[in-house]
């Protein structure tokens, strides 16, 4: 499997250009290289090590046996209920020449999958697990908003992300869900994690 390896300082590589998602690559890459730490970008991979070495010659060489072309994301599927009311939604049905049920059957039909999780602590930003929508064109506010309620649903450059809590954030709000993305006081704090794959139900509140 191809992928641009480039050396970032003395202990770390960065990975780019490979088919997949950068999660696929994750855990072979993690057993192959316990004490490496693993960020994940959309679409780039950081591999840390904790001492100096020819780590950028150890994954050349490691890396065409990590991964097959079967390799797929995770199958976890959770499904978040939502209500339909975004502040946005009238503007992006607008924007894109359709009707507000058509913007809503665009993202509620789609199975979206979670690529990074980032911005914030459980914030996810979730990608079609195939192909195009028609909501691709729409993208980032001019204007960001100083606070977005917690919950939000939002869309934005192709991608959807659910609002861990009540923050800043500049994506075209289109709907709102209770269920809880991230409880630190769980062992395990956030409800998605990378390769989790998401369908949105519509719900009446």
């Amino acid at each position: 499997m191809k992928a641009k390896l480039t050396q970032y300082g003395e202990r770390s590589v960065l990975i780019e250009d490979f088919e997949g998602y950068p999660f696929d690559w994750m855990g072979p890459i993690q057993e192959a290289f316990p004490e490496a730490m693993l960020r994940a970008g959309l679409e780039s991979l950081m591999i840390t090590f904790p001492s100096h070495g020819d780590h950028l010659a150890q994954l050349e060489l490691a890396l065409p046996n990590l991964l097959s072309s079967s390799e797929t994301h995770s199958t976890k599927l959770i499904e978040i209920p939502t209500v339909y009311d975004g502040e946005d939604l009238e503007l992006v049905a607008s924007t894109l020449g359709i009707s507000v049920p058509e913007v809503i059957r665009a993202h509620s039909e789609v199975l979206w999958v979670v690529k990074l999780i980032g911005f914030a602590p459980g914030f996810p930003y979730l990608v079609p697990v195939s192909g195009s929508t028609i909501l691709d064109s729409i993208g980032r506010l001019e204007t960001p908003r100083q606070k977005v309620p917690y919950g939000s649903v939002g869309i934005a450059a192709g991608m959807s992300c659910i609002y861990p809590q009540e923050m800043p954030g500049g994506w075209h709000l289109i709907g709102k869900t209770d269920v809880q993305l991230f409880d630190e006081s769980k062992a395990t704090p956030a409800l998605l994690n990378l390769g989790d794959q998401v369908r949105f139900v519509e719900v009446s509140r």
